[in-house]
C-alpha cells in the first residue's frame, strides 16, 4: 500500500512590483582637521588668536600646536608660533624667514684626526663623557672636529662641555652638551649619540625561575645593542631646520 502524497500547491503569481527609486542621500561633508580649523581661525583673526586655558576642560595647547607644526596642511611659507601670555595661550601664524630656506653647504669631514682641536682632545681624554663604543668613537670625533674647525673659521667660538659619564641611552636627549658653539650671542649645545638596535628578549631559564620565585621580578621585553649609527642632537639657540640629525640603516647622514 503506497502512501498518498498531497499535491504541491503552486503559489499564485503576483505581478512584478514596481522598482523603488532610491533618493540620493545628503552629500557627506569633508572632515575638517584640527590644523585646518586652526588655520581658518587664524586667517579670520588676522594671524593672531589667544586661547583661554582655565577650567577642567582646558586644552593642552602647546601639545596641539606641536602637532599642527608637523601637519602637511601647514603652508611651507608659514610658521606657527605659540606661547603663554597674560590672557592665556597666544598662537600666531607668521611668514617663514627667508634665511630658513637657505641651502646649507656641506661640511668637509677629515678622514683622519691628525691635528685634533683642543675640544676634541679633551673628549679623547674623557671617553666616558661620550658614551660611545670604540668602533664609532673615531667617526664621532671626526665629525666634531669638522663642525668645530668650520665654525671657528667663520668667527664663532667653541668650548668643551662639562665632563662626566654619559647618561643611559633613553636619557641621552636631555644630557649635558659634549661641546658648545656660540654665535651672535647664542650658544648651541651638541650631543653626539650612538643609536641602539632593539630586538625581542628571549627569557633565560634563570630569569623565568627568578620571576616565579619573586613577584617583583620583571623580565625585559627587549634587548638593546649599540649600532654603528650616530645621532647629533642640538639644544638651545635659535631653532633652524631640524634639531636632530641621524644616520639611517641604508645611509650615513653624519660623516
Amino acid at each position: 500500500m503506497t502512501k498518498a502524497t498531497a499535491p504541491k500547491r503552486s503559489s499564485p503569481r503576483t505581478p512584478d512590483a514596481p522598482a523603488v527609486e532610491r533618493k540620493p542621500g545628503p552629500p557627506q561633508q569633508k572632515r575638517v582637521t584640527f590644523t585646518e580649523q586652526l588655520l581658518q581661525e587664524l586667517a579670520d583673526a588676522g594671524g593672531r588668536i589667544v586661547k583661554t586655558t582655565t577650567g577642567r576642560d582646558s586644552v593642552n595647547w602647546p601639545s596641539r600646536i606641536a602637532a599642527a607644526r608637523r601637519s602637511t596642511k601647514l603652508p611651507k611659507t608659514k610658521e606657527l608660533h605659540g606661547g603663554w601670555c597674560r590672557d592665556g595661550y597666544e598662537i600666531k601664524l607668521v611668514d617663514t624667514p627667508a634665511w630658513r630656506f637657505a641651502v646649507l653647504a656641506p661640511v668637509p669631514v677629515p678622514s683622519r684626526l691628525t691635528r685634533p682641536h683642543s675640544v676634541v682632545r679633551a673628549m679623547q681624554n674623557e671617553p666616558r663623557s661620550l658614551g660611545l663604543t670604540k668602533p664609532v668613537q673615531t667617526r664621532a670625533l671626526r665629525l666634531i672636529q669638522a663642525l668645530i674647525t668650520t665654525t671657528e673659521s667663520d668667527g664663532h667660538a667653541c668650548s668643551v662641555g662639562r665632563p662626566g659619564s654619559a647618561p643611559p641611552s633613553h636619557h641621552r636627549r636631555s644630557a649635558s652638551p659634549q661641546f658648545t658653539i656660540t654665535t651672535q650671542g647664542l650658544t648651541v649645545g651638541f650631543v653626539v649619540q650612538q643609536e641602539q638596535d632593539r630586538t625581542e628578549h628571549v627569557a633565560t631559564e634563570k630569569e623565568l625561575a627568578e620571576a616565579r620565585k619573586h613577584s617583583w621580578i620583571r623580565i625585559p621585553r627587549f634587548d638593546y645593542t649599540p649600532s654603528e649609527r650616530l645621532r647629533s642632537v642640538l639644544s638651545g639657540g635659535q631653532p633652524h631646520r631640524a634639531s636632530e640629525w641621524a644616520d639611517t640603516p641604508g645611509r650615513r647622514v653624519i660623516a
